[in-house]
């Protein structure tokens, strides 16, 4: 055997084996070595036919169909190419066999393909997607015509397409009529059956969006008038609606945000009069002075809650102050009518009470000093009787009265 026999037999063995890149490196190889050699030439064709179909069949394994595709279509091309030398030695080798295979496994693969897609044309069809499955149906005869039902679904979807495209027309024209009547909601939803009916073709799509931005226009202004009333909640809502309809109004967007804030706000301020209403005046103040600080459109609600709630504080204190005054404990009542006039210039008649109560604590401790140097017995008992007649239960007062006779 010649040592060109013997490599020959090299590419042989490798290619039976399945060794297909170490086959086509040796045919290199032998080509390197002798470029004139139409074997050596035909060899090298024949390792690389085999070595892309054999990428071709791992990818259509592991389901890279279209991939798979383009491997094949590259071997076929090697295969028919007109250097191939049919009489050669490679012929008569075996490896001839081997350029027949291309066009096998491109229309193995081609039906693959189409089935690929006609199962999922049926499917579309079954979730009622005609112009998906119309679109499926048509890629599965680009790839195979002959593919069994084929024509037949192809068929049925046209008769279905041509009927839904009269729906259409219909749901279409009624949407036009309640338009003119001004009937929006009434018009949204025949616009939208023409669409899906039509498929995504003619003018519903346009008129539908049309309509959804005038409703949603609409929403808006609702929106923004219970907005200005304090109702932000259901602005809040109005808002939402609105973006329902248009998900891109500009006007629905800015005010959902303000009405977020806004609402939250509202909420605090709720929670801020229940603390009033408890009468804890520190927890009431602390959660309406931080709700105020989230709303912009609130501010005067929350000062007049403010306000209510430092009355109530300080009609508290006035109450106290009263009862403080009414069993004799005047100077507790004197702090309470203080405090009360700190906080306010004028509270009732707080600042007539204070004055009276001060005059009135300074006038009995001048007659209790008076009464404790007086000599004579009838003089200091008027003295007494008149500190009773003022403050009953001014320090030793009716003990000094008990021991004075009276």
């Amino acid at each position: 055997m010649t040592p060109e026999d013997h490599d020959s037999d090299e590419v042989h063995l490798l290619v039976a084996s399945g060794e297909y890149t170490a086959a086509v490196e040796a045919a290199q190889a032998r080509v390197s070595a002798d470029p004139n050699s139409a074997k050596a030439r035909d060899e090298h064709r024949l390792a690389s036919v085999a070595m892309l179909l054999d990428w071709g069949r791992q990818l259509s394994f592991l389901g890279y169909d279209e991939e798979a595709l383009e491997a094949f279509g590259q071997a076929r091309a090697l295969a028919q190419s007109p250097e191939f030398e049919a009489g050669s030695s490679a012929g008569e080798s075996g490896l001839a066999r081997i350029p027949n295979q291309p066009q096998q496994w491109i229309d193995k693969t081609r039906a693959k393909i189409a089935a690929d897609w006609m199962s999922r044309g049926e499917q579309l069809l079954v979730n009622g997607d005609l112009g998906e499955a119309s679109d499926a149906f048509g890629m599965a005869a680009e790839y195979d015509s002959s593919l069994p039902g084929l024509q037949a679904a192809g068929a049925s979807i046209e008769k279905r397409l041509e009927f839904h495209a009269d729906l259409a027309e219909v749901y279409y024209n009624e949407g036009i009529s309640q338009l003119r009547k001004g009937d929006l909601d009434v018009a949204r939803s025949r616009f939208s059956y023409a669409d899906k009916y039509s498929h995504g073709e003619g003018r519903a799509k346009e008129r539908l969006s049309e309509v959804k931005g005038e409703l949603a226009r609409r929403h808006v202004a609702l929106a923004e008038t219970l907005e200005s009333t304090g109702f932000f909640s259901a602005a809040r809502v109005e808002y939402l609606t609105a973006l329902d309809s248009d998900p891109g109004s500009a006007e629905a967007l800015v005010g959902l945000e303000r009405m977020h804030s806004e609402a939250k706000a509202f909420e605090t301020l709720k929670r801020g009069e229940m603390w009033v209403l408890r009468e804890d005046w520190e927890q009431a103040k602390e959660v309406l002075l931080a709700g105020r600080e989230q709303t912009q459109m609130q501010k005067e609600a929350f000062d007049q809650v403010l306000t209510q709630l430092e009355d109530a504080r300080i009609a508290e204190k006035y109450e106290l102050a009263l009862n403080l005054e009414h069993d004799f404990r005047f100077n507790g009542a004197i702090v309470q009518y203080e405090e009360i006039l700190d906080d306010r210039d004028f509270f009732l008649d707080s600042r007539a009470r204070l004055d009276t109560l001060r005059e009135k604590v300074e006038r009995v401790e001048t007659l209790y000093k008076a009464q404790g140097t007086e000599q004579d017995s009838q003089e200091r008992q008027r003295l007494l009787k008149e500190i009773e007649s003022l403050w009953p239960d001014y320090k030793d007062i009716q003990d000094l009265l008990e021991s004075s006779g009276s």
